[in-house]
């Protein structure tokens, strides 16, 4: 079995369905954001294709290295987004051949069931009331964890910490006491707004406080961590195991964050994963979305023994799930906050070409 192609399919959801192909038969599926499309275009002519094209597509470990960190004149490093890409398409791929879902092929799943909290986000441009409809609706939909973001970013600084109180005790006061709750201020406060932000949350009830201050501020992260109780979590925008080893080292974080794509893809979060057992810190994926790349996020998480933590899901950067499941099968919906992987080969995905033509950009 050999590479043979690898085709990018825009659609109008604000993905791009990645195929690769082989002579075989056998295709191996994930997405690319919009937003990177551009850049992975010319990473896969200049650089992809003329390193895996002709390749056996099972010999995975040997693909990641080769795209992570080079080989001789044919690769230079590619970006953790780009590899993890690649990566998600050829475990679906081998689990295909083979006949067996991915998270067999990691492992065996600790838990097909997995539980998800709602993620819903840019509240900085919201008043309080607008976010508290956002989380009854999820609410409405069967979810019992929920996260609300603010969507701050680095550039805009402690701008209105006041409003996010607010808008955390009116989320908190609306669910019941036991609900799970998390705060993500996406890198928006300062290391002193962030410890006096946090003290007033855990006072609320907060079950994790994510990214509270720029991610590249490792020595501000572990002051925060170690002035606060509530469980601090990072990493959504780190790559590679070997940052996750500084971040632990640096900045230690309560709860490790790897996203499916820009940490290496599924080869890289497995290892992740176990590398965090070893140093005790509990994993919590991001993966705001529901679609192949989530799906992809879910059966490694399955696999690991601490994945007790629920899985993130967002509907903000799907498009409409109605043209989502259209799209992959109705497996790839949570229902009544939970997705159930099931024993499908490679990730489950029953893509419907029909769905494909119809909501292609090209």
């Amino acid at each position: 079995m050999k590479i043979n192609n690898i085709t990018v399919t825009p659609l109008r959801i604000g993905k791009s369905l990645i195929r690769i192909q082989t002579d075989a038969g056998v295709e191996g599926w994930s997405e690319a954001s919009g937003r990177n499309l551009s850049v992975f275009d010319a990473y896969l002519e200049n650089r992809i294709k003329p390193a895996l094209i002709g390749e056996d597509p099972r010999t995975i470990e040997r693909h990641w290295t080769t795209l992570a960190l080079g080989k001789d004149e044919v690769v230079f490093r590619l970006p953790g987004w780009a590899v993890g890409i690649i990566d998600v398409a050829l475990w679906d791929l081998l689990g295909k051949e083979t006949g067996l879902p991915v998270h067999m092929l990691m492992g065996g799943a600790a838990r097909k069931i997995i539980p998800l909290y709602w993620s819903t986000g840019s509240g900085w441009r919201m008043q309080p009331e607008e976010m508290l409809r956002l989380v009854e609706d999820g609410w409405k939909r069967g979810f019992r964890a929920f996260k609300i973001r603010m969507d701050w970013r680095g550039w805009r600084q402690d701008v209105d910490p006041e409003k996010d109180y607010r808008m955390f005790k009116l989320v908190r006061e609306f669910l019941l006491d036991d609900i799970y709750l998390g705060f993500d201020a996406n890198n928006g406060y300062s290391v002193s707004t962030a410890i006096q932000q946090g003290r007033r949350f855990e006072k609320l009830g907060i079950s994790h406080f994510e990214e509270p201050i720029p991610h590249w501020d490792l020595p501000g992260l572990k002051q925060v961590a170690d002035a606060l109780d509530v469980a601090i979590s990072a990493g959504e925008q780190d790559e590679y195991s070997w940052w996750f080893q500084q971040l632990v080292h640096l900045g230690n974080p309560d709860i490790l964050q790897p996203d499916i794509l820009n940490a290496g893809g599924p080869s890289e979060v497995k290892r992740i994963f176990e590398w965090a057992e070893t140093v005790n810190k509990p994993v919590m994926p991001h993966s705001p979305q529901a679609g192949i790349n989530s799906m992809a996020s879910m059966h490694v998480y399955a696999t690991s023994q601490n994945a007790t933590r629920p899985h993130e899901f967002s509907i903000e950067f799907s498009g409409p799930l109605d043209e989502v499941a259209e799209l992959y099968g109705e497996d790839v919906l949570p229902r009544e906050g939970t997705i159930t992987l099931t024993d499908k080969p490679g990730l489950g995905i029953d893509l419907n070409e029909a769905a494909v033509e119809r909501l292609s950009k090209r």
